[in-house]
């Protein structure tokens, strides 16, 4: 089988959110990005900050990171911040990509989650349709990042 004819891989994204309905959404407007792109993307949910840390950690050791993160900020025991934090102070985790989805729309959050190491933020949209934009921004930014990283879209 060649490379153009090889499958793609799953995209794995990780979502670190604590308000179930959001993250209802979030999947919602996946499972569209899937269809538009025609990718495979599976979504692994934990609901605050230390779980993410966790998970990410566990992954890393068996080099099953995820393709990108989606993180909330105001989450209950390791906020967003500190999330970043704490990743970007790991040379291994430093490029892996987050992606903020805040509802705060204060630049100075935003400033600060981009110098404590986010790759972009988001505001969250009210509409499900600007949601699908904002996903499909965030899956196609880790999708190039990953092609970059790897060479081709199947390693």
């Amino acid at each position: 089988m060649s490379v153009v004819d090889a499958p793609k891989r799953t995209f794995r994204i990780l979502i670190i959110e604590d308000d179930p309905d959001d993250i209802f959404l979030f999947k919602r407007a996946l499972n569209d990005v899937r269809r538009i792109l025609k990718q495979d993307i599976k979504a692994e949910v934990v609901e605050n900050g230390l779980e993410g840390l966790f998970l990410v950690s566990l992954e890393d050791l068996t080099d099953r990171l995820p393709d990108a993160i989606v993180l909330d900020l105001n989450m209950p025991r390791l906020d967003g911040i500190k999330f970043l934090r704490s990743l970007r102070s790991s040379l291994l985790l430093k490029d892996l990509p987050v992606f903020v989805l805040t509802t705060t729309s204060a630049t100075s959050i935003h400033e600060e989650a981009l110098l404590a190491g986010a790759d972009r933020v988001f505001v969250k949209p009210n509409d499900s349709e600007a949601l699908v934009v904002v996903a499909l921004e965030i899956v196609g930014a880790a999708m190039d990042r990953r092609r970059g990283v790897n060479g081709n879209e199947t390693a």
